[in-house]
């Protein structure tokens, strides 16, 4: 029965008509158990990484090459003069929170994009231990599959270097978990809601969106007119800023088409490359556990078509009966949804786009509740296998406890290798910080950025141009690598990671050193008309060259 607007708000908010029955229900529906089931607020929990990753930011920090995109994009949109050609593919919903970050200052704006993706990956684990424990069935069993789910995804491949360097990809693996559960509660309008955030942050969400959306058409018509929304502002939000900033609708596709050396789309067959480096990178106690949860998930499916559901008159005497089951068919969507989303990355890899493992961030996250939800089951297998032989339930949770515990220690490996993992990504994500923390340094070192800006062209590092350009001001296209550097203009050089090369390449032995600190080193070569004067030279006879046209 549908809920008119005249009826008390207590009992919309409960889902109850004035009847007395669930709203939108029908006879056979779980209604009743899908309530009972219904997760806990996630806003504490969403403070709390708020929170944490706010002192994070007390550690030496700095965005990447994508983010820093972003973050210049918002400024240049604050300052109506939005030029993306010469950066990585378009992002809607960083650039929502980039945009209004710059009100507050180029200098705190990139701190405060880091703080928002560093949550988001915190609240990725928080909903992986959400998912992976309601999945498994709650009790100490679902804890044990919560906690092996946020250690699986915590530890995942590049996952935490991502989120510290505010790539976007843990961030839409929070959304995306998040979506599923605000689905099993029965608020398709929040998933809808929450599908739409990840449409705006990978174009692989959109089939996704694009699916459920459909669904909802026809299963919820009164969310017909935000479906509709959610359908319109999809391609409005994804082009129209690149109609805008390159006069390209098309520019984001045509930039992620042209892989960096070594991706998959190399490959002699880059969707095979694809699914296999997934595997590689991924260990196989997680993998045995996800095979396990997707076994016990489609036997139980199987065997539970032919039991009857919880009806509502079956609640009597304001007393429930025991909680049903979760019905598997969720773990069966995760399973499905991780595949499709791997398979969908390898059909474009095989049209040329890039195929990173952070773009397979949804699969990661799927795998990841599923191999918690295996462990979880092996937990509760010999916990009532034990209970059975000592007769006992709490000898029972004993014994799986000392077992389970036994497992772990055999797997002592593979922790360690995770854990010195985690120690070389710290020393990396150091490293990383001190570029951006030594560039104001080098650039006032050289003469300021107003005279370096009077020398001509800009180079540098191909990972490095957009740290650069915001911090000169200018667009991300004016500062260019991977080209001849041909004078006159300045040259940043740097080692993008610590034992690495020096980059950029300086090709013109015109090119003097004006500036050097522990991680930059500045290069010059004057103009040779009045602009070029304030430009920083080595010396008094330092070349000086006609400026290019």
């Amino acid at each position: 029965m549908r809920l008119s607007a005249a009826q008390p708000l207590a009992l919309r908010l409960r889902g109850q008509s004035s009847e007395g029955k669930p709203s939108g229900s029908r006879p056979g529906s779980a209604a009743v158990a899908r309530e009972d089931r219904r997760s806990a607020p996630v806003w504490p929990a969403l403070l709390v990484c708020l929170a944490l990753a706010g002192l994070t930011l007390l550690l030496p920090s700095t965005p990447t090459y994508d983010p820093w995109a972003w973050i210049m994009w918002g400024r240049e949109i604050g300052q109506l003069d939005l030029e993306t050609t010469g950066g990585p593919s378009w992002k809607p919903l960083p650039v929502m929170f980039t945009t209004v970050f710059s009100l507050l200052g180029s200098d705190v704006a990139p701190y405060l994009w880091l703080w928002v993706a560093r949550a988001g990956g915190m609240f990725a684990v928080v909903m992986a231990f959400r998912l992976a424990r309601r999945l498994t069935g709650g009790g100490v069993a679902g804890a044990v599959a919560g906690v092996a789910t946020g250690a699986f995804l915590l530890t995942s491949y590049q996952f935490a270097r991502d989120a510290a360097l505010g790539n976007s990809e843990p961030m839409l693996a929070a959304i995306a978990l998040w979506a599923i559960e605000r689905h099993l509660d029965g608020r398709r309008d929040h998933a809808l809601y929450l599908g739409f955030a990840a449409a705006l942050l990978r174009p692989e969400a959109w089939p996704f969106i694009g699916a459920y959306g459909l669904w909802l058409w026809f299963r919820e018509p009164e969310l017909r007119l935000r479906v509709a929304a959610v359908g319109l502002l999809i391609p409005v939000l994804w082009f129209g800023p690149e109609l805008w900033g390159s006069g390209d609708a098309l520019r984001a596709s045509t930039r992620a088409n042209d892989p960096n050396p070594g991706s998959a789309a190399f490959a002699a067959h880059p969707g095979l490359e694809v699914a296999y480096r997934f595997h590689e990178r991924t260990i196989w106690p997680l993998e045995l556990g996800a095979l396990i949860a997707s076994v016990y998930a489609a036997v139980k499916s199987i065997k539970g078509r032919h039991r009857p559901p919880l009806q509502p008159d079956d609640v009597k005497g304001g007393h429930r009966p025991p909680l049903q089951p979760p019905s598997q068919r969720a773990v069966l969507f995760l399973l499905g949804a991780g595949l499709g989303w791997l398979a969908l990355v390898a059909i474009m890899t095989e049209q040329g786009y890039a195929g990173n493992q952070r773009y397979l961030i949804v699969t990661t996250a799927a795998i990841c509740v599923l191999g918690g939800i295996g462990f979880g089951r092996i937990f509760a297998g010999i916990r009532a296998a034990a209970t059975r032989l000592a007769g006992s339930p709490r000898r029972g949770l004993a014994v799986a406890c000392a077992v389970f515990l036994a497992g772990l220690a055999a797997l002592t490996p593979v922790i360690k290798d995770k854990v010195d993992n985690m120690e070389v990504t710290a020393e990396k994500l150091e490293y990383e910080a001190s570029l951006w923390g030594n560039l104001p340094e080098a650039i006032e070192k050289a003469g300021g950025r107003d005279r370096l800006l009077r020398c001509g062209s800009v180079y540098s590092g191909p990972f490095q141009t957009q740290m650069i350009a915001y911090e000169l001001g200018v667009h991300g296209f004016e500062v260019e690598a991977l080209v001849p550097t041909e004078p006159p203009g300045v040259a940043f050089q740097t080692h993008t990671v610590r034992d690495g090369p020096l980059v950029t390449d300086v090709t013109d032995d015109r090119f003097r050193t004006v500036a050097t600190n522990s991680r930059w080193r500045v290069l010059t070569v004057p103009r040779s008309d009045a602009a070029g004067r304030e430009c920083p030279a080595a010396g008094p006879d330092a070349a000086r060259v006609a400026p290019r046209r």
